[in-house]
């Protein structure tokens, strides 16, 4: 459907869930591509489950986004291996469940570390390599219904997804001289690794699809298609949106 051949995407958070799936969807419409996550050991075997065997169009690292060094560094290496960046896709993310008045100052500052300032930091990279080559190119940054829909004991998480709603609007407000947009995607109710836990308990998702108007749940390829679309020229005069992917879930 979308054709990235020869064009670069970056992709942060990569190693399951809605981020690997968005890689392997770019890798498969042709983008060159670069990986990052946390994790110390990033595993060749995603890279196998996204390429196989073939290297020549991407390369995986870990690195720790709250990190400016570390943040710095991947985004030179995409540089170095690829070139140049063409699209970023800002999903790495965390969520944890603790109630307001237990929230500790570590928990406040990695949440909105991660969620939040990673995103700006890493589009600002991006934005300079695409101003300095005067090719503009595409920011897409992972938001959630929880940018506008509160989710009890989530304080944290919820006000750096309303962050990353509002980021996004002033970068595209920005930006958008130079030609660059920059969107977000909120995503739904999607069944990953963050939020297993919470899907398990007796009834919940029992509820969950009672509330929904689309009375399911959505899929990490349905995110990766909403993301796609707004990267491509399909959306060329799309800035500072933020999609909900979320089966109406903000309708209800």
């Amino acid at each position: 459907m979308f054709n990235f051949t020869g064009r670069t995407v970056i992709v942060t958070g990569a190693a399951k869930g809605i981020g690997k799936q968005i890689a392997k969807s770019f890798y498969d419409a042709g983008a060159n591509l670069a990986l990052c996550s946390v994790e110390r050991d990033y595993s060749d075997e995603i890279l196998t489950e996204i390429a196989g065997a073939n290297r020549e169009r991407i390369f995986g690292m870990a690195a720790d986004l709250t990190k400016m060094d570390a943040l710095d560094g991947f985004m030179k290496e995409a540089v170095k291996r690829f070139g140049q960046i063409d699209v970023l896709v800002n999903n790495a993310g965390v969520y944890m469940v603790t109630p307001s008045v237990d929230v500790t100052e570590s928990q406040w500052d990695l949440t909105l570390d991660v969620n939040l300032k990673s995103q700006f930091f890493c589009s600002q990279f991006a934005a300079k390599n695409m101003i300095e080559r005067n090719k503009p190119g595409t920011i897409i940054n992972i938001a959630s219904i929880n940018a506008q829909s509160v989710v009890p004991n989530s304080t944290a998480y919820c006000v750096s997804k309303a962050g990353v709603q509002m980021l996004t609007k002033c970068l595209a407000k920005d930006w958008g001289e130079f030609g660059i947009r920059v969107n977000a995607v909120g995503p739904g109710s999607i069944p990953t690794d963050i939020n297993k836990d919470i899907y398990q308990q007796p009834g919940k998702l029992e509820a969950l699809k009672s509330r929904l108007p689309l009375g399911r749940q959505g899929t990490v390829g349905e995110i990766a298609n909403a993301v796609l679309f707004l990267a491509s020229e399909e959306a060329s005069y799309i800035t500072g949106q933020t999609l909900f992917v979320d089966g109406g879930w903000l309708l209800s």
